[in-house]
């Protein structure tokens, strides 16, 4: 089973931990929506960035609010 971690890439290029062991991944209203191995969500403001399948690195960059 190949589980992944989320980093939020924050604008001085820094990234912040936001979750592991992430084993789905959705959008729905501007939000990513991302559950870990026992179901569990936790939602985002943002859009995937870039996906790292070697490593299983998710990297999140943040959209603004109107």
């Amino acid at each position: 089973m190949c589980l992944s971690t989320v980093y939020l890439l924050k604008p001085d290029r820094e990234k912040e931990l936001i979750s592991k062991n992430i084993a789905s991944i959705t959008y729905e209203n501007g939000e990513l929506i991302l559950k870990n191995v026992l179901g569990i969500p936790t939602k985002v403001k943002g859009e995937i960035s870039h996906v790292d399948l070697v490593e299983n690195f998710v990297y999140v960059r943040e959209t603004p609010n109107p």
